[in-house]
């Protein structure tokens, strides 16, 4: 992380406006990261139309370097470019700049079939076909009544339309390998057959339920294709609330204004994960946050947690904090405590959910709440960007916000029973699947603090390395590891030499390539198995094996495994009969703990342009880098 990366909000920003004029007055200062941020508050608190408008405009007269782009192209069988406000103002509230590819309405089918289609001339990095199903299925809604009971014309219509989409999906991959989201249906406002439907044989919520079903069945065959829970997305904010009859009926565009910045906020889930922006570590404030009241006043017997109001709320929202870690969301602690009154809630109250284990990292002492933040992400080497720092106390927010603009700050709602939905709505960390290493990534943290504690007391950083006993398994990727695959070359920042991203259908074409080298990279030591911590992925040109990919878990950082992974590598060429291993370097704001890989291991540097990117090589004829000694390799 850069100083410039980093330095506080200046202080004219104090005495600013909220909403619109601050975010026009930082994006004048240049000090993007906390527009951005101002620009996320402005639409949560204020998520009209008029606003969505406004920071599309801010966002689109951004000239300096900090958005990621994204390509996005929606394909629809309504008129959806009502939206395009919404969603490029949300991608800039998320750190991305958004391009959008939009035909008429009704052109899903000539777009995916036709390969010349101005969508595949867009090249998208991701598509959105969204289906109302009274368009595709009106078998299921105005005619449900119309079919008769005795024959199955329902369920053929269900059927043909299923199969439809599903070979327009597989006709999308055959052309495009980015991901591709999915609407499925959602229920009809009004049952036809009203409240009989529940009795009938064949009730038309069971059939579009059933539809949904199937769909993200057959849809989870497909590499990088998913269901967009529109079905969810409606039934969550009411039917009544989402359709315009008026617009519906006029423009064939049925989604109501107000409801265009739901949609797109649902659309950035998935936007920030394909793109490698999801959340990983929550930073969490304790008194009047995991429990009402300030336990170092209030006591343990006073503070509020347990099965009564507000005390219930506070359990409610610890529970919600354990099912993020079992996500494999790492959590952490700030506070402004006394560690001895901290220590004792956790290991004596009866309603404590949470357990200090859970928490890799912690803060509790009277430093500013922002220090604690640079010691939690130096601690665990995340960048600070990928960081949610909660609490309640409005002074504690603005401070980390003005210090470190690049944390997403959440100050929650003054009644504790809103703390859930302030945590969840945003889907901050929601991530494409879930892994093993996921699941496991609390306990994986724990196991990195063991093993960091051994390096302070080992005599040299040699007997550190063999005391660890860290074995190292190479895997060429499978269909089981295809996910974690393109999973870490979405969110691995720090050591990744190329930061290329991938989705699962890129990787999967390499893997049926056989001048490619796809592998995965597994540490276990005396603490436990770390799971998948490296990628490489390499292709054959020439005499030389040219690495496209190569990344490495922060969590292991600093044990030499990128000098085994480089051996492994030599030794691959060593088997194809080649005499070089080279190499790229892209450097980024965030991984400079790989930028000397090449130099360090003896590459000489080939060229250098003028971003300073550069191309490395290593003559196998006269250096080959050996294993290290202190690793066993594994099956």
């Amino acid at each position: 992380m850069t100083e410039q990366a980093v330095r506080p909000l200046a202080a004219a920003t104090i005495a600013r406006p909220e909403g619109r004029g601050l975010v026009q007055a930082l994006l004048a200062e240049g000090q993007l990261q906390a527009a951005i941020e101002a620009a996320r508050l402005l639409l949560l608190d204020q998520p009209s139309t008029l606003n969505q408008r406004f920071v599309r405009q801010q966002a689109q007269a951004v000239t300096q370097p900090g958005l990621k782009p994204l390509k996005l192209a929606f394909l629809s069988s309504f008129s959806i470019e009502f939206i395009h406000d919404a969603v490029i103002a949300q991608g800039f509230a998320n750190g991305l700049a958004i391009e959008i590819y939009q035909p008429g309405f009704g052109q899903v089918r000539q777009e995916i079939l036709n390969p010349a289609s101005g969508l595949y001339a867009f090249a998208p990095d991701l598509t959105l076909l969204a289906i109302e199903g009274e368009d595709w299925l009106p078998e299921l809604y105005a005619g449900f009544m119309d079919a008769d009971p005795a024959t199955e014309s329902l369920t053929q219509a269900t059927t043909r339309c299923l199969d439809d989409l599903v070979d327009l999906a597989r006709q999308f991959r055959r052309h495009c390998s980015k991901p591709l989201l999915v609407h499925n249906f959602a229920q009809a406002p009004h049952r036809a057959a009203g409240i009989a439907d529940a009795r009938l044989g064949k009730s038309q919520a069971a059939l579009l339920a059933a539809f949904n079903r199937d769909l993200c069945q057959a849809l989870a065959e497909l590499v990088d294709t998913y269901v967009f829970d529109y079905a969810g997305l409606v039934a969550q904010q009411g039917s009544r609330h989402w359709y315009d009859a008026r617009m519906r009926l006029y423009a064939k565009a049925p989604i109501a204004a107000a409801m265009l910045g739901a949609l797109s906020r649902e659309l950035m889930k998935y936007a920030r994960a394909f793109s490698g922006l999801s959340k990983k570590c929550l930073v969490l404030d304790l008194d009047n946050t995991l429990w009402g009241g300030v336990i170092g006043e209030d006591g343990i017997d006073g503070i509020q947690l347990g099965a009564n109001y507000p005390g219930s709320a506070f359990v409610e929202f610890q529970r919600a904090v354990h099912g993020l870690a079992q996500r494999g969301v790492i959590l952490a602690l700030a506070s402004k405590n006394n560690a001895a009154d901290v220590d004792a809630v956790f290991a004596q109250h009866p309603f404590m959910q949470l357990k200090p284990a859970q928490f890799a990292a912690s803060q509790v002492h009277w430093e500013p709440k922002s220090e604690s933040l640079k010691r939690i992400a130096s601690q665990l080497s995340i960048g600070l960007e990928h960081m949610v720092f909660v609490d309640d106390n409005p002074v504690e927010c603005e401070q980390v916000r003005r210090e470190l603009p690049m944390v997403t700050v959440i100050q929650l709602p003054k009644r504790p029973e809103a703390y859930v939905d302030a945590l969840l709505d945003e889907g901050l960390f929601d991530t494409l699947g879930l892994s093993d290493e996921d699941r496991r990534r609390g306990a994986l943290y724990q196991q990195r603090a063991q093993a960091e504690s051994m390096r302070s007391s080992s005599g040299s950083i040699e007997d550190y390395y063999r005391s660890l006993a860290m074995q190292l398994s190479v895997a060429p990727v499978d269909a089981g590891t295809l996910a974690r695959t393109a999973q870490l070359t979405q969110k691995t920042n720090q050591f990744n030499v190329t930061t290329f991203r991938y989705s699962e259908a890129d990787v999967a074409g390499r893997m049926a390539d056989a001048s490619w080298l796809a592998l995965t990279v597994g540490v276990r030591d005396r603490f436990g198995d770390n799971g998948i911590v490296g990628i490489l992925m390499a292709q054959q040109q020439g005499e030389r094996l040219e690495i496209d990919t190569f990344l490495l878990s922060c969590r292991v950082i600093g044990r030499t495994v990128e000098t085994a992974m480089l051996a492994q590598l030599c030794e691959a060429a060593e088997q194809r009969g080649l005499s070089h291993l080279g190499g790229q370097l892209r450097p980024t704001a965030k991984n400079q703990p790989a930028r000397d890989l090449f130099e360090r291991h003896g590459f000489s540097k080939e060229s250098e342009d003028a971003e300073g990117n550069s191309r490395w090589v290593l003559d196998l004829r006269e250096s080959f880098i050996a294993f290290p000694a202190w690793f066993v390799r594994g099956a």
